[in-house]
């Protein structure tokens, strides 16, 4: 078993090559041994994405779940928001959503939640890895039973009755041929006074027509049609419905920190409280926002760390630079589909453009660059780093690889979990700071591995 595929935040292969439908099966049955270990209950929900590999995977998983002794719940194919929103409401003791994400056709996986829908870490993945390996499974007599669920209109009414239109909007929505295909054109068809553009519509699990992921260069399309029809944005949604990229009216895609100053100028009004941000999010985010007295909080790249930590804190607002949002006041867990029915409704009730509530947010210099390190160094290294920066300077995060902060910028170093080399990420005030910091930084880190 190629034990790489358990990763960090969810286990993720490519089909009939590192993912099998028998290690599904045994993941499955890994599944319940960890539960029965750890006391977790043995109530679960299952859903899976469109990809093609999907449905064969989906019946191997129950096949080992309920072998485990297990009771399962199939939402069957469907998006991610209906799969969480369906464990939620039924008070599943774990979620599990078969999904790869915004990976390639070829690629599936499989992600873990807990009865408060806060993703699996990386202990318990690691785990689940382990006793798939060793076949240290339950002894169960009793297997578990199996009943189908479909909760889409349960899901579909809450979600469209939860935001308030009173403005007509007009939107753009690209599926992008992925899961919220199933769900995303019903919600928006029943919000009053929204008018929506709905393209890639169709589901297909080769994604032809942009890709699964929501980078900057599969959302041409969307930005075009939002051009084309002068709309007041457009919203696209990556392969499975949990991240979104958000387009302007003036066509601009807009990164993720722009999208999360949007939401917090609406759900901060008149209210304090906590925003969760990563340590990768911009320094415009305090600086915009901080006078608002708005509680930044920032924490590790990974949206599971987002979901633990607003649930902790009972946060407004999360971002994860990765297009990852959360607002619990809709769900505990980060439904994209909830990004732009918030944006319709702050268009709606400011009367303003979205362009104009952008520009209000300055845009720093940002870059990341790479440098080689074997895996047996590269977390060595930052730790040595983590050690003689929070000797030399005052403003020191290790809550993710080591961040610096200056009055002019900052400075993040961190080892990569799935590839043998440390980035360095910088922000400042202008290019030339940003290209100074990294000019020294890089070198540091390159005199670092030379040491080794």
């Amino acid at each position: 078993m190629d034990m790489s595929i358990f990763r960090a935040y969810d286990v993720r292969g490519i089909y009939g090559k590192s993912l099998t439908d028998e290690i599904m099966e045994k993941i499955g049955l890994s599944l319940a041994a960890l539960m029965e270990r750890k006391g977790r209950g043995n109530n679960i929900l299952v859903g899976a994405d469109i990809r093609a590999s999907s449905p064969a995977l989906l019946e191997a998983f129950i096949r080992g779940a309920t072998k485990g002794g297990l009771n399962v719940a199939n939402a069957g194919i469907t998006s991610f928001g209906v799969t969480l929103f369906s464990g939620w409401k039924l008070k599943k003791d774990v979620t599990v959503y078969i999904t790869a994400s915004h990976n390639p056709p070829e690629w599936n996986g499989i992600k873990f939640y807990d009865k408060d829908c806060v993703g699996y870490f990386e202990e318990d993945n690691k785990e689940i890895g382990e006793i798939a390996a060793k076949g240290e499974f339950v002894q169960s007599d009793a297997v578990g039973t199996v009943e189908t669920v479909d909760m889409t209109e349960e899901y579909v009414n809450c979600l469209s009755g939860r935001f308030s239109i009173e403005k007509p909007v007009n939107l753009v929505v690209d599926c992008g041929n992925g899961s919220t295909c199933l769900s995303a054109p019903k919600v928006f068809s029943l919000v009053e006074n929204i008018a929506d553009t709905v393209i890639f519509n169709k589901v297909d699990p080769s994604f032809p027509e942009r890709g699964a992921d929501v980078e900057v260069k599969n959302l041409e399309k969307m930005r075009d049609k939002v051009l084309e029809i002068g709309a007041d944005f457009g919203a696209a949604f990556d392969g499975d419905g949990d991240r979104v990229g958000i387009a302007d009216d003036r066509g601009r895609i807009l990164n993720s920190d722009q999208i999360a100053f949007v939401l917090a100028k609406d759900i901060f009004s008149g209210k304090k409280g906590t925003m969760i941000v990563n340590v990768e999010c911009s320094m415009a985010i305090e600086r915009q926002l901080g006078s608002l007295g708005i509680e930044i909080l920032r924490i590790p790249v990974g949206h599971t760390f987002m979901m633990q930590k607003a649930k902790e804190r009972g946060a407004l607002l999360g971002e994860e630079n990765a297009l990852h949002f959360v607002m619990p006041k809709y769900f505990p867990f980060d439904d994209a589909i909830v990004v732009p029915l918030k944006i319709a409704e702050i268009l709606s009730k400011t009367g303003r453009k979205l362009s104009d509530i952008v520009d209000e947010f300055p845009i720093f210099p940002k870059k990341r660059v790479s440098v080689d390190c074997p895996d047996n160094v590269k977390f060595g290294v930052v730790e040595k780093l983590k050690e003689k920066f929070s000797e030399q300077y005052d403003k020191v995060n290790t809550l993710d690889g080591v961040r610096v902060d200056f009055d002019d910028g900052w400075v993040l170093v961190r080892a990569s979990n799935t590839t043998p080399i440390i980035r360095i990420t910088s922000e400042a005030v202008d290019e030339k700071t940003r290209d100074g910091f990294l000019d020294k930084y890089v070198k540091i880190v390159e005199d670092e591995i030379k040491d080794r």
